[in-house]
């Protein structure tokens, strides 16, 4: 029998997954080949009708489910003080460690283990392409794959439905491109990394998760990054994922307001919704950037960029709000999606948030 889950949202957290949570919740996060909302079977909208109340960033993976059916009647899982599940009246408290996200670059460590369990493969002829491990593959009949090499030999290949792979492209699993994704000609997309749906990428692209509806068509690198969605990184845009003294790399942390070390040696970018680049732009190591950006630079701009940031770095500026907001909604229609009503009651909580940096 299925667990009945309620998905509760812990607002501490929800801030501490900035910028990746701004314009959604957290269960809305995309890691593997969907949300993490999407991966709970059976989801109710009331604590009432549920079986058990979880955290929305407890990670809905095989030992979850496996701690989750045996907790006891009227009790709650905690680890170091955050309550991560309650059944009933959740009376008697159990320390437990179920795998939950805290920070925003950790999507990225489960990436491998989501990809691996979600995608089995169908065996697709190769026609003029080359694949390897062709058993570890699987190709939507409505998808397009011309003159590529798919290499499963190290992790399973999802091409999702509508996904046009185009000539010259490799990918290396694991990994997927959902519905609509599109590569340029070219394209190397390395193990761990998710296309989302509707996005179009080119270049080099290693370890990523892009959420649905963003960009990066040409060339230039981005590696062990979380782009958020309707972004556009330009042409030749590069991100550096690792220092150059092979040291771990600090991020800049919304609870903190101050950089945080993260123990990881490789970190990239992790990129809000709404950010677009100018051509040739770089990033150093370990830069969070927020949403609704417009940004280009000659050097590497701060390892943190606010929120309605706009301009050349070194000398940039805020955003004007209203054309903020009109570009967003041009790269929604771009994408041929519906402008959601609370965009702008949502983009007016995030200027209010990141007032501070502007003033």
């Amino acid at each position: 029998m299925q667990l009945k889950v309620y998905l509760f949202e812990d607002l501490a957290l929800k801030n501490a997954l900035q910028p990746l949570t701004q314009h959604r919740k957290v269960a809305e996060l995309w890691v593997g080949t969907s949300t993490l909302e999407s991966k709970w079977s059976t989801r109710v909208l009331s604590p009432k009708n549920a079986d058990i109340q979880v955290m929305s960033s407890v990670l809905p993976l095989p030992r979850t489910f496996e701690l989750l059916n045996h907790l006891p009647a009227d009790s709650c899982y905690v680890y170091q003080g955050q309550m991560l599940a309650q059944r009933g009246k959740g009376i008697h408290t159990l320390e437990k460690h179920l795998p939950f996200l805290k920070h925003p670059e950790e999507l990225l460590n489960f990436q491998s283990e989501f990809l691996r369990a979600e995608i089995k493969g169908n065996n697709p002829s190769s026609g003029n392409n080359t694949f390897i491990c062709s058993e570890e593959i699987y190709i939507h009949p409505s998808a397009s794959v011309k003159g590529s090499i798919l290499d499963a030999s190290q992790g399973p290949i999802y091409i999702g439905e509508g996904v046009n792979i185009q000539i010259g492209t490799l990918i290396q699993g694991p990994a997927a491109l959902l519905k609509d994704a599109t590569t340029n000609i070219g394209a190397k997309i390395r193990p761990n990394t998710t296309i989302g749906p509707g996005c179009k990428v080119g270049g080099e692209i290693n370890h990523c998760i892009f959420f649905p509806f963003s960009n990066k068509a040409h060339d230039g690198y981005l590696g062990n990054s979380i782009v958020g969605s309707f972004s556009n990184l330009g042409a030749l845009t590069n991100g550096s994922n690792l220092r150059n003294d092979i040291q771990p790399v600090s991020l800049y942390d919304y609870t903190l307001k101050a950089p945080r070390n993260t123990g990881l040696k490789s970190v990239g970018q992790i990129i809000g919704d709404f950010v677009t680049t100018g051509v040739s732009t770089s990033f150093n190591t370990g830069t969070v950037i927020g949403s609704h950006c417009n940004i280009s630079s000659i050097g590497f701009p701060p390892r943190y960029i606010p929120s309605f940031s706009f301009g050349e770095y070194p000398s940039l500026r805020a955003f004007d709000f209203e054309k903020a907001y009109a570009a967003a909604c041009a790269w929604i229609n771009l994408k041929n999606q519906q402008i959601p009503e609370n965009l702008r009651q949502s983009m007016e909580e995030i200027w209010k948030a990141d007032t501070s940096f502007r003033n």
